[in-house]
């Protein structure tokens, strides 16, 4: 019989750009997780080119918000997908309906179909709604829940030639700001998803991501289709090093493919 199964390493990670992380060690510890597809948030567009080219895969970025001036675009924040295999950015949504391109509170998705050899896929990021407003962290999970189970719609920005009526399976990683508010996960998986760390039968730590130094929250996470299978999903131990890096620890989750 033949397997249909491939391996695949998916990384989520807020870098807190902002900050202005040193790019070159960033590069190397992407490096060192051997990913084939990479999420990031809160990343400035010059960041997430230069990560890029230094690993020598394809980038895709959307727009946050840029909280300092419309006249200096390279301070804008905003999410990235990094690929091994080519892709096409299909789109992206605001989730908090009209805000300012300014407002921080502004929070977006965006996604991507990527060409892998077992067979496409789509790759979901997102960076949730911050703070103690659990329930429009929920809304916004909803919402986006509802785009994924339409196979998001033409009208979105970024359309391209290849069939977007064609059903492919969906991963959705991202910093969703939901320690102890299970109702985000719930509200974003549906019946087509599922908490790879919840499911994996090898986990290192405990899965806690933020703050870096002394980390009590998991705010962070990779969600995959139900049929495919997780092996593996491991954050790193908070070390001094990885406070350097940014305030928040990587999901690395390693899921066999499964093709249609």
């Amino acid at each position: 019989m033949i397997d249909r199964r491939s391996e695949l390493r998916i990384v989520s990670w807020n870098i807190h750009g902002a900050a202005r992380p040193d790019l070159d060690d960033l590069a190397i510890t992407l490096a060192s997780f051997d990913a084939d597809v990479i999420g990031l948030q809160e990343v400035r567009r010059h960041q997430a080119r230069r990560l890029s080219t230094e690993l020598g895969y394809h980038c895709v970025w959307a727009f946050k918000h840029n909280g300092y001036s419309r006249f200096l675009p390279r301070l804008a924040e905003g999410l990235a997908i990094l690929s091994r295999d080519p892709m096409n950015h299909d789109g992206d949504a605001e989730l908090t309906g009209p805000r300012s391109r300014s407002d921080f509170r502004r929070r977006v998705a965006m996604w991507a179909t990527i060409e892998h050899p077992t067979g496409d896929f789509r790759l979901v990021n997102t960076h949730l709604a911050s703070g103690d407003d659990a329930e429009e962290r929920i809304r916004q999970a909803s919402e986006l829940n509802g785009l994924v189970r339409t196979e998001f719609p033409h009208d979105c920005d970024h359309d391209h030639d290849h069939d977007h009526g064609q059903e492919l399976p969906t991963v959705l990683v991202g910093d969703l700001n939901d320690h102890r508010e299970p109702a985000v996960v719930d509200a974003l998986a549906g019946d087509r998803l599922h908490d790879a760390w919840s499911t994996a039968p090898d986990r290192s730590r405990n899965g806690l991501t933020n703050p870096t130094v002394a980390p009590h929250q998991r705010l962070d996470h990779v969600l995959t289709p139900n049929e495919w299978t997780v092996s593996r999903v491991e954050v790193p131990e908070p070390t001094v090093v990885w406070s350097r890096r940014s305030d928040h620890l990587p999901v690395i989750a390693t899921v066999q493919m499964r093709s249609k």
